[in-house]
């Protein structure tokens, strides 16, 4: 099938949210050579669900998947609170309580706590540049990836500064949640949050359901450090996060990584889930509600408080500005909006964005979840953020 012009926003929005479409409908020439979806489900009520653009295998459909990047972390995260409020994980064990093999190289003492705030200070693993490359070659190499996390030296003393792990955080909180839990992240992903609240969102998506997941789009230009992250003498501990091998990783090679079925098909924490942003929207509508939706609960009202309290703010050693954690979920900086990787006005919200222009969080004040993915990158794009400020506004006058 063809691919359609965009010339159109789709979907549905509740009277007051009318606003939003227009919106997304003047704002369609953001979407590049692809698509994008936009959800917010307010006080247990999707209110808005809009699509447009194209898939790569014709027009965006309700059905729709993107591939959610980094915002996989905070469904990551999600699934973390649920098996904290079982009791198979404390975040104030050691990480060697589960996981022995762990205990190497100053990290005897790290606790699960420092690994959910990024601040253990394993930004990448030794020899990473043997095993894994840009295009996607050994990523599913998990045994390999392990061990050489295990006899990983930290950055720091682990809980003494904070930065962004990118990517080794999917590796290490996929292998704690195995070591746990007995079963994989993406099986709690699927057994205890989508299907109890029948989420079209998967980690590890089988490739015989990966039809219905957007083709990325080659990245727009952008002057983010992202992008400069291939050259290393500018940028060398965020080119390591990156696993950068010769000048090339996962963003810069985007369209190539994540159209491998093989790599949607791993289960990758940190990355490669796969979801409309309704089912986002959903999950974060339930978070913001204390951990219930339609009369469905994922995860006990204690456990979410205790999950997306902040336990650590300060600056980012990679990113060089003000970042904040709770157990896994990013938190807002009010202080600097356009840097916040939360794009709420309140500071009881939580989530976490994705690469390229993924959007997804929690609004506590305001009882309301967002979901926001696209399928041609882009980090210089206002359209997620202005979705959100329409909607708030929206919201406002209910």
């Amino acid at each position: 099938m063809s691919e359609q012009t965009v010339d159109r926003v789709e979907g549905k929005c509740e009277t007051g949210f009318e606003p939003v479409r227009d919106v997304f409908a003047s704002n369609l020439g953001e979407l590049g050579a692809g698509g994008a979806a936009f959800s917010v489900v307010h006080d247990g009520r999707t209110v808005v669900d809009l699509w447009a653009g194209t898939s790569g295998q014709g027009r965006w459909s309700r059905d729709t998947r993107g591939v959610y990047m980094s915002a996989t972390k905070g469904v990551t995260a999600a699934a973390f609170a649920h098996l904290m409020d079982v009791g198979l994980l404390d975040p104030d064990k050691r990480v060697a309580h589960y996981w022995p093999e762990f205990a190497k190289a100053g990290k005897e003492d790290s606790t699960v706590e420092q690994l959910m705030t990024h601040s253990i200070g394993l930004l990448d693993f030794p020899g990473y540049e043997r095993i894994v490359s840009a295009n996607g070659d050994g990523w599913a190499e998990t045994g390999a990836i392990l061990r050489q996390l295990e006899i990983g030296e930290p950055e720091w003393v682990p809980g003494t500064a904070h930065a962004y792990h990118g990517l080794t955080l999917g590796w290490l909180l996929g292998e704690l949640v195995r070591r746990a839990a007995g079963k994989s992240l993406g099986a709690v992903v699927r057994d205890d949050l989508a299907a109890p609240l029948n989420l079209e969102m998967s980690l590890g998506t089988p490739v015989a359901e990966q039809g219905s997941v957007a083709r990325i789009r080659p990245a727009m230009p952008s002057a983010t450090p992202a992008d400069a992250a291939g050259d290393p003498t500018n940028y060398p501990l965020l080119a390591r996060m990156l696993l950068t091998v010769d000048g090339e990783n996962m963003l810069t090679r985007a369209d190539q990584f994540f159209n491998r079925p093989d790599i949607l098909a791993l289960e990758l924490g940190g990355s490669n889930a796969t979801g409309t942003a309704r089912a986002l929207a959903q999950m974060y509508g339930a978070l913001a509600l204390g951990g219930v939706l339609g009369g469905t609960r994922i995860v006990s009202a204690a456990a979410v408080a205790d999950a997306t309290a902040e336990r650590r703010r300060g600056t980012d050693v990679v990113w060089g500005y003000e970042t904040a954690w709770a157990l896994g979920f990013a938190r807002p900086n009010l202080a600097e909006p356009t840097r916040s990787w939360v794009p709420a006005p309140h500071g009881d919200a939580f989530g976490f964005p994705g690469w390229g222009g993924q959007i997804g969080f929690a609004d506590v004040e305001a009882k309301t979840g967002f979901g926001f993915v696209r399928s041609h990158p882009s980090d210089e794009s206002p359209l997620g953020r202005l979705l959100v400020a329409a909607s708030y506004d929206a919201l406002s006058h209910r």
